[in-house]
């Protein structure tokens, strides 16, 4: 089967004939043990290397993929050293400035070093003279991250429903497969996949368009469900697995995409009602509540880590005729209690305030230990892809103070997925340039604050100079999904069974 979304890739005569030259054993370049090559008289620059991508001065997962970069400095020669506290260290010496470091070498230290630093020593040779940079330094925590993340490439306009998939990647190397294409599915769209507590056997994802349906991946079950009844406006979108890996609260709504400048501001969705549902996996029905399905528009539900809670945000009922109350209006963040295993509910009250704070909010997302939840935040609507102001927002649950974080850039900062152990988050960022949204990986210690963020490694480290395809919802999961595409596009293709109401 053709994969939807390709992966340019060229091979140059040059590099040809240095692997030749490289099986004939004459390469004159490569790993090697520590000889020097004359480098040891190199002449201090006082500065840093100009790299690419930007892996400076990084808190590092002990298992995540090599971090492979360009050597932004004329030379002949570069010459890379990567030591730590323990352990040898060992040297990258070759012509070329791309720097590739194999995975079992890097495994290695970075295993050797976890709660320790390492150190990345990089030399250029330039005329006739070896160039000593400025040493970069890495922490690497001990902390692991989730082993995989999980994510839908499509294209930036979001409109191009033939090039689209989900797809999976192993974040302690560089294996990439997909789940999903929807040239395999008759092109429909395929979007907001989600997981219980980051297991990879506890799955959600949306079909529309074309054979449209809800898939639900639940202990190796795979089935389809159409969640419209006769009393919801919609099937359910924006899913949210309650803690007891059973329910699954979605939205509903009425909504439309605009994807245009109306009224002097970019428009991303339409939200004309929207409302809130749970779904029982096991019994096939549907439930809501008059606090969550009222008047107001209520969407992106979020459930507490012990599931006492459940979190969304809500913005007033649009008013017919009224164009800014319609698309460029604010939602807040609310929350209420409930016993979801009798379907009782509590009164829903205020967390935080659009009026008050001058942000909309969107896209909550709680850590597994309760303490935090992020979320994003930008001048008005909740589809904030398209949204250059949006920001990322902590919020401590144990009073509800929130803080935009450090790690934010000039760009779009949008949806976020917590690691089960709660010390890193993935999040879509337009920071490399202002078009594509990329992942990019982050610690957050126990106090809520952010290590600096970094690009999910690639083996090839000029990936995302050449990718124009966004990564959209990176979610992390504790390993792979042990579906196959073939699997998931004959339910797909299938006919879907109907929920009930109750």
């Amino acid at each position: 089967m053709m994969t939807a979304i390709t992966r340019p890739y060229k091979i140059s005569f040059g590099k040809l004939l240095f692997s030749l030259i490289a099986l004939l054993g004459f390469s004159s370049s490569g790993l090697l043990s520590g000889c020097s090559s004359g480098s040891e008289n190199a002449r201090e620059t006082n500065r840093v290397a100009s790299i690419y991508p930007d892996y400076y001065d990084l808190t590092l997962p002990p298992n995540i993929a090599p971090l492979n970069f360009i050597i932004n400095e004329t030379g002949t020669k570069f010459r890379v050293e990567i030591s730590g506290e323990s352990g040898k260290p060992f040297v990258i010496q070759q012509n070329s400035p791309t720097i590739e470091i194999p995975v079992k070498t890097w495994k290695k230290l970075l295993s050797e070093n976890t709660g320790k630093d390492i150190a990345v020593n990089i030399k250029t040779f330039d005329k006739n003279q070896w160039n000593q940079f400025k040493t970069i330094k890495h922490k690497v925590a001990s902390d692991t991250i989730d082993s995989y993340l999980v994510y839908r490439l499509v294209h930036a306009n979001y409109l191009k429903w033939k090039d689209m998939g989900i797809y999976q990647r192993n974040i302690s190397n560089f294996d990439e497969s997909p789940l999903i294409e929807n040239n395999s599915t008759e092109n429909g769209c395929m979007n907001c996949h989600s997981f219980s507590a980051n297991n990879p056997d506890k799955m959600v994802m949306h079909f529309r368009i074309v054979n449209a349906g809800t898939l639900v991946w639940n202990n190796g079950k795979l089935t389809k469900t159409d969640t419209k009844t006769e009393k919801t406006m919609s099937a359910g979108v924006y899913p949210a697995w309650h803690p007891d890996g059973r329910h699954i609260a979605f939205s509903t709504g009425k909504i439309s995409p605009h994807l245009t400048t109306r009224l002097g501001k970019p428009v991303d969705v339409a939200d004309k009602a929207s409302g809130i549902i749970v779904y029982d996996t096991e019994k096939n029905t549907i439930v809501t509540s008059p606090e969550i399905s009222t008047t107001q528009r209520e969407s992106m539900p979020e459930w507490s880590a012990d599931g006492k809670y459940l979190y969304f945000v809500s913005a007033p009922e649009a008013q017919k005729g009224d164009e800014e109350s319609l698309l460029h209006n604010r939602y807040s963040l609310m929350r209420v209690a409930c016993d979801i295993e009798n379907n009782v509910w509590g009164e829903a009250e205020m967390v935080l305030n659009a009026d008050s704070i001058g942000k909309s909010i969107s896209m909550p997302a709680a850590s597994p230990d309760g303490k935090f939840l992020i979320c994003s935040m930008s001048d008005y609507g909740y589809f904030t892809i398209f949204h250059q102001q949006s920001d990322l927002y902590l919020i401590n649950l144990a009073d509800f103070s929130f803080k935009k974080l450090e790690l934010n850039s000039e760009y779009t900062e949008s949806h976020s997925s917590w690691s089960l152990n709660s010390r890193w988050i993935v999040f879509s960022s337009k920071r490399a340039d202002g078009v594509f949204t990329r992942p990019y990986i982050a610690y957050i210690d126990e106090k809520g604050n952010p290590g600096k963020p970094f690009v999910l490694p690639q083996k090839d480290p000029a990936f995302y100079r050449q990718f124009t395809v966004n990564y959209n919802r990176p979610d992390l999961v504790t390993g792979k999904v042990n579906l196959s595409p073939i699997q998931i596009r004959d339910v797909v293709l299938g006919e879907a069974e109907k929920a009930k109401a109750e």
